[in-house]
């Protein structure tokens, strides 16, 4: 091959099928590439025989985050280069300030060709303490009591049941008589002296969670619906939960005693059986497989076939757990507050092994050496083996509703597994923060970019951005409450209040007594403090000297009532104009005082009365096109100044700031602002 003036002349080169003695013209870097390819070839190198570039041995620690600038630093390459690449990957508003996280820095380190440490599975808060769970041992599987939940519609009957099996009256301690949290109970079933492990949720709709809770963690579920109410809201939304668990339905039609007539009751079982076959619930009446059982919880009817189905039920499904001395006991919290007496105590439900006084138990961000075990009667015991509801004495904070009890063989194994996890949620609080930071930043940007406006142009728009920025009012609370199921039911409920204009913020939950820093937060914050189910409070905690506002409730239903009315009355008020006089302009009168000649008004009340400060429009034509809206200047009568004139009657006006453009025939309306009543 021989290059002459920028074209190669080809002698033979039978490749690019070029004639002998033929010119082509071929760009230099492709000619290069054909070049190296044909010299491979004559080597006798095929392609994927190219020796691969050596990976490059990284020299730094992947710290969490770092910025474009740093990463460009730590690379040895130009900031322009990396930003190149990084939009090239996919990433928008790349600046030399975005900070970039572990995850996206290696991903970068990999298309630089840098060798990176060989990675563990990563860890996230729910897999955290994965590894002190011991694996499941076929052989150490054993039966256990079925865990039932009881869900309804808000008085159903759903806790009168529970009374029933019990022999108690759980109702009449309940405020409003409706169930604020979830209890759990072990009963010995009166026929077959089977124990069964009771949930009873709350049917409130500020209950949610805690329902979806109960379902998650039980083996069956009875779902109560009223013979009188039918399928109500609550009942719907039991279903749902029922269906997403996947567990074993029963359903309990309540309060048959309420229907004395035999023919009318069965007419009301059936509406209730068809309303269910309606929410696709497969009962028996249609070849399904779950059960309708009409029962009356106060009169006992059936009460025995509730308790039979649920049995036989249980033992169909097989229902077992481990349960030996190596088996690591695990479980979940039903309940947690503050009892003044012992401290934090929790409602733990054993899910395996076994609960002993002494055992050390992690939770959450806090652990527990279990001081002593109480049952639901208030009785201390010696263990609890799994399906079985305890109280747990011991706990160094109050440790979250819901969240797994996972045993552990000392407290220096807790303490350094909570403190992963306390890394790992300040790497998630960092990552949020990070992303905001971002977003700020690409705004700034585009802000910038756009200041070459005038600067009548950017008055405007910093003056309309003030306006936006403005956002809705925010009114603050802090709640306090009995147990942490309450203060996440009563949180969850009013944080969804407000709209565009106010909105609910709710600074911390807890339970136990408002404290002193409480008071100095409500303070530093303006917020109104709920107690929910606190009993008494100290004199001296609502006759603060702060003067915090501090509002005790016992039932749910007039917090959320409170909380909206507040919310309501800090809403933008909205007026109305409601005409109340309507006046006629007849004639025109000049009068001249001084040097100076002023214009009246010769004027006729139609109806209702004007007075000196009405606020008035001048109305023009038959479309009543308003040429002045404002107040009157003086108001005669004959020749007397009055405070106000009567319908029939006739007066001299002048307006305010001089305005005399009116004239004959033109309509004086007079009226009021009338606040609108609004609403969330």
């Amino acid at each position: 091959m021989l290059r002459r003036h920028g074209l190669f002349w080809l002698k033979t080169c039978p490749r690019l099928n070029v004639p002998r003695g033929q010119y082509v013209a071929i760009s230099h870097s492709l000619n290069i590439s054909i070049i190296n390819q044909q010299r491979l070839y004559a080597k006798g190198r095929r392609r994927n025989q190219i020796s691969k570039k050596e990976m490059k041995p990284l020299n730094f620690s992947i710290p969490n985050y770092i910025s474009v600038n740093k990463l460009a630093n730590l690379l040895n390459c130009r900031v322009e280069k990396l930003i190149k690449d990084l939009t090239a990957l996919g990433f928008d508003n790349i600046t030399t300030t975005y900070i970039l996280s572990k995850e996206y820095v290696e991903l970068i380190l990999q298309e630089y060709n840098f060798a990176l440490p060989s990675l563990s599975t990563s860890t996230n808060l729910d897999s955290v303490y994965e590894e002190l769970k011991s694996p499941v041992n076929p052989n150490s599987l054993t039966k256990r009591p079925p865990v039932v939940t009881v869900m309804g519609h808000v008085d159903h009957g759903k806790t009168t049941i529970i009374d029933y099996l019990r022999k108690s009256s759980v109702v009449a301690q309940e405020h409003g008589g409706i169930t604020q949290h979830i209890g759990a109970f072990q009963i010995i079933t009166p026929k077959s002296g089977k124990r069964i492990t009771f949930l009873d949720t709350p049917g409130h709709a500020a209950f949610l969670k805690m329902r979806e809770r109960g379902a998650n963690i039980t083996d069956i579920i009875v779902l109560v619906v009223s013979v009188e109410d039918s399928v109500m809201p609550q009942t719907l939304e039991a279903i749902k939960h029922a269906k997403k668990s996947g567990n074993e339905l029963i359903i309990a039609i309540t309060k048959i005693d309420r229907i004395p007539q035999p023919k009318e009751r069965e007419r009301k079982i059936e509406k209730v059986i068809n309303d269910l076959i309606v929410q696709d619930i497969p009962v028996e009446k249609i070849g399904g497989d779950v059960q309708v059982i009409p029962i009356s919880a106060k009169t006992g009817e059936n009460m025995d076939l509730l308790e039979e189905s649920i049995v036989l039920l249980s033992e169909l499904m097989d229902i077992r757990a481990e349960n030996s001395p190596k088996t690591v006991a695990e479980g979940w919290i039903i309940e947690s507050q503050v009892k003044k007496q012992v401290g934090n105590v929790a409602t733990v439900l054993v899910k395996k092994g076994t609960l002993q006084k002494g055992k050390i138990l992690i939770c959450g961000n806090t652990f527990c050496k279990i001081k002593n075990l109480i049952d639901d009667k208030g009785i201390p015991i010696s263990k609890a083996t799994p399906s079985f509801a305890t109280e747990i004495f011991g706990w160094k904070d109050v440790p979250h509703v819901g969240d797994e009890v996972i045993q552990v063989k000392s407290e220096a194994i807790a303490k350094k597994f909570i403190s992963q996890r306390q890394d790992l949620v300040e790497v998630q609080k960092n990552s949020s923060i990070v992303e905001r930071l971002n977003e700020e930043r690409a705004l700034a940007k585009v802000h910038h970019a756009n200041k070459d406006k005038s600067k009548e142009l950017e008055n405007e728009d910093a003056a309309l951005d003030r306006e936006q920025n403005v956002g809705p009012k925010i009114i603050n609370y802090i709640i306090k409450c009995d147990v942490s199921g309450s203060a996440e039911a009563v949180s969850e409920s009013i944080c969804s209040l407000g709209n565009d204009e106010v909105k609910c913020n709710v600074i911390s939950s807890s339970v136990g007594m408002p404290t002193e820093s409480d008071l100095k937060m409500a303070q530093i914050t303006d917020s109104t403090i709920l107690c929910f189910n606190l009993g008494n409070l100290p004199s001296e905690v609502i006759n603060n000297r702060a003067g915090i506002k501090i509002k005790q409730y016992n039932v749910i239903y007039k917090l959320i009532e409170d909380v909206t009315e507040t919310l309501t009355v800090n809403l933008k008020p909205i007026f109305e104009k409601k005409i109340i006089s309507t006046v006629d302009i007849r004639e025109i009168f000049d009068f001249r005082l001084k040097k100076k000649i002023i214009k009246i008004a010769g004027c006729k009340v139609n109806n209702g009365i004007i007075k000196k400060n009405s606020m008035v429009q001048v109305v023009r034509g038959p479309n009543d096109d308003v040429i002045f809206e404002g107040t009157l200047s003086t108001l005669k009568h004959n020749k007397d100044d009055v405070a106000e004139v009567s319908k029939g009657h006739e007066c001299g006006i002048t307006f305010e700031n001089g305005f005399e453009d009116f004239k004959p025939a033109d309509r004086i309306l007079v009226y009021e602002n009338v606040k609108v009543p609004r609403f969330l």
